[in-house]
């Protein structure tokens, strides 16, 4: 129960004499003092009134003759109003991402010591960019290195994979650089949101499909022996997350890098695959898509938990996808129904 308010006008009311007692006065005795108040009060404004006059005259005949010697009256000059609660204080104008666009085709780099030559750009986009470059430097037909084209001081950038021959949507995703998604088209608009990367800077986007989900397409899938995985680009580590499993990551740094790692089992294969940001099913799903979305392409999925899409899948398999604060697909698994490690499901 809340503490009263105290009220003073009620204290007043309320107020004990303590046993003192008070006699009232005569009428005519009354009027007499209220009288002689009042010539006191009236007598006290003119002497204050006068005492007002007089000090706002001094300061203005002391400004009339400042500093000109004939007299002339100074410029008025007014200040800034005082903050108050009905004109608060303005507030500071936030900092705006510094964006370049290098000219020409942009700045290649083909080796490490190339990436200084990305001037304006943060250290640690610059180490990523040398791996990167270092990595892309044995294609077939002689290109090699990455070529950067744009970039923003907000965590973002883009430019071409020479060897790959794709151009390339980089981000800064939980302080760790990453490949966010990857096209010979256009930019998938649901990886946009999720990856926060404004359309001013990508440019358009649309909503495309992909091949997360299809057995034999050439990328991860449950039930890959490790050399399968590795293959495809999984990395299996000594991580004991679930044992018997280990954990699994992708070779290359993708996006979100600590949302990817997956699980591989000695009995069963390659367990529980990871969506990256560059990655969407056959039905155009993938992060950053809506919930609405996921259910009209999954409708015979059922709810496994809170936030939590579960979509049986051919070849003992499933689809866990689960949704964030913004009702937006955060995560997309694919994984074995049963293996030999225990409580491997998120």
């Amino acid at each position: 129960m809340p503490e009263p308010t105290f009220d003073p006008i009620r204290e007043l009311e309320n107020l004990d004499l303590g046993g003192l007692g008070m006699t009232p006065l005569e009428p005519s005795t009354v009027r007499r003092l209220g009288d002689r108040r009042r010539t006191r009060r009236n007598a006290a404004l003119v002497a204050a009134s006068v005492v007002a006059v007089v000090a706002a005259a001094t300061p203005v005949a002391l400004l009339a003759g400042r500093g000109d010697p004939d007299g002339a009256p100074a410029p008025a000059v007014s200040a800034p109003p005082s903050p108050t609660a009905s004109t608060p204080a303005p507030s500071p104008t936030p900092t705006q991402p510094q964006v370049i666009t290098f000219p020409g085709d942009g700045v290649n780099v083909a080796t490490p010591a190339d990436a200084a030559k990305l001037t304006g750009t943060s250290s640690d986009f610059q180490a990523f960019i040398a791996a990167q470059a270092q990595k892309a430097t044995s294609c077939p037909d002689g290109a090699s290195g990455i070529t950067v084209r744009k970039y923003s001081s907000a965590g973002y950038a883009s430019g071409v994979n020479v060897c790959g021959g794709y151009v390339a949507l980089w981000t800064r995703y939980h302080d760790a650089w990453g490949e966010g998604q990857a096209t010979q088209d256009t930019w998938d608009c649901d990886a946009l949101t999720f990856l926060q990367v404004p359309r001013a800077f990508a440019g358009d986007c649309a909503d495309e499909s992909g091949s997360f989900g299809l057995h034999g397409a050439g990328e991860p899938e449950p039930g890959m022996t490790r050399t399968e995985a590795e293959a495809a680009g999984v990395q299996v580590t000594t991580d004991a997350a679930a044992p018997p499993c280990v954990s699994t990551q992708y070779a290359a740094p993708v996006v979100p890098a600590d949302d990817t790692r997956g699980l591989f089992s000695p009995h069963d294969g390659l367990v529980q695959v990871a969506m990256t940001a560059a990655m969407k099913t056959e039905e155009r799903v993938g992060l950053g898509t809506p919930r609405s979305a996921v259910l009209a392409a999954y409708p015979g999925g059922h709810a496994a938990a809170d936030n939590l899409w579960l979509v049986p899948r051919p070849g003992g398999t499933a689809y866990l996808i689960r949704f964030g604060t913004d009702d937006r697909v955060m995560r997309f698994t694919w994984q074995l129904n049963a293996a030999d490690c225990a409580d491997y499901l998120p």
